[in-house]
């Protein structure tokens, strides 16, 4: 019986997290930012949190700092991170980073040197969202204050979950993609802008998520625009709540459609010569704009706007994929992973110098809309009734 005791002992004495650290003993890594520095090595800075002081707290001010700012130059990550943790107080801890930013100097240069840091300690998460910061400074973006979030990274992370859509893309995103055959990644782009504060002259830095940024061989190769990045909206399977506009026959006017509901096929024809793929796009919205005089609820002018927006999907289309084939020759939408599953052994065949075939490759679109809601009036009120369009 003593022995047993003896156990129960030992036990309770050896039970619990043998690796755990307290709250009080981290330093919480909100986003990480890695520039090129001047001399050719890396940059980091790193935004961490400040806690709140305890409402106890003696003599403790109404308001704090969030957050602060640690920046180091290196020639590796580990170098680098030796470097940020001599600078702290607390173990730097990475579990809850939700941003990293890249600058556009360095993502030109190539991502390999950096990406094995964030992905092989079990500590960083791979959900942590990606952008490339374009026309500035990484690391300058973490210092803006952002009015609405408690810091920048808070911000960032709310900006893509609304309305990132295509531009989205976490570290798993991006290694998934850099690991498939035939397949470029893409993340988001993070752009430099300002705002004014009500009452107060001059004004005050801000930022931006617009575009998309394409990589080959974790090389940046270059941008999409924001109209580009809608069109592969079509390829992400999260078009809805996208808008479309377009100009309506003889320049009466324009019309605006939101998706409410898309479908995206792709066919391949293997057997041709160049390689041929067909997009068809299918989506169900509702009529949000018309400042032209058409009364809409008539089918004949509903028709005329129905084929005036699916005109400008495929101009807009063949557009993007014009450029995505003979600018970048990067297939960021997934041709490659279509022809693998239709032929694997046609895949093969051409899988080594897949950049030609698919720049070469002859691409058709279809686009079928359905506007199932016009709003609650025919015609735009400010025209009179002698010139509406029936």
């Amino acid at each position: 019986m003593m022995r047993i005791w003896l156990v129960l002992l030992i036990l309770l004495i050896h039970t619990g997290c043998w690796d755990r650290k307290e709250i009080n003993d981290i330093g919480l890594v909100m986003a990480t930012a890695i520039d090129l520095a001047e001399d050719g090595q890396l940059q980091a800075t790193l935004q961490v949190a400040v806690p709140s002081p305890s409402s106890q707290t003696t003599g403790a001010s109404k308001e704090t700092e969030r957050f602060f700012l640690i920046s180091d130059v290196g020639k590796n990550g580990i170098e680098i991170d030796q470097k940020l943790q001599q600078k702290m107080s607390r173990t730097l801890f990475f579990s809850h980073r939700s941003v990293i930013l890249v600058g556009e100097d360095l993502a030109i240069k190539g991502l390999n040197d950096i990406l094995d840091t964030f992905t092989r300690n079990p500590r960083n998460r791979l959900k942590a969202y990606i952008l490339v910061v374009k026309g500035k400074k990484a690391g300058d973006l973490l210092q803006v204050e952002y009015p609405y979030e408690l810091a920048p990274s808070e911000a960032l992370k709310e900006m893509e979950l609304l309305q990132g859509k295509g531009t989205v893309a976490t570290l798993r995103d991006y290694m998934i993609a850099s690991a498939s055959e035939g397949t470029s990644p893409t993340t988001g782009v993070l752009e430099p802008t300002v705002y004014r504060s009500s009452g107060k002259k001059g004004e005050k830095p801000l930022f931006r998520i617009t575009g998309t940024a394409i990589f080959k061989s974790s090389k940046l190769v270059g941008f999409l625009n924001n109209t580009e990045t809608h069109e592969f909206l079509w390829f992400k399977g999260n078009k809805k709540g996208d808008g479309i506009a377009a100009g309506l026959p003889k320049g009466i006017g324009n019309v605006a459609f939101t998706i409410t509901s898309s479908k995206t096929k792709i066919k391949t024809d293997w057997q041709s010569n160049p390689l041929k793929f067909h997009i068809d796009l299918a989506a169900k919205g509702d009529l949000v704009e018309n400042d032209s005089p058409l009364d809409v609820t008539d089918s004949k002018n509903l028709s005329m706007v129905k084929k005036a927006l699916e005109k400008q999907v495929i101009q807009n289309m063949e557009a993007f994929l014009r450029k995505i084939q003979t600018e970048y020759h990067a297939d960021i939408v997934g041709f490659s992973q279509q022809l693998q599953r239709n032929n694997p052994k046609k895949w093969r065949a051409v899988e080594k110098e897949w950049d030609r075939y698919f720049a070469e490759a002859d691409i058709s679109v279809t686009v079928n809309l359905a506007i199932n809601n016009t709003g609650e009036i025919g015609p735009a009120l400010q025209f009179k009734d002698k010139e509406i369009l029936n």
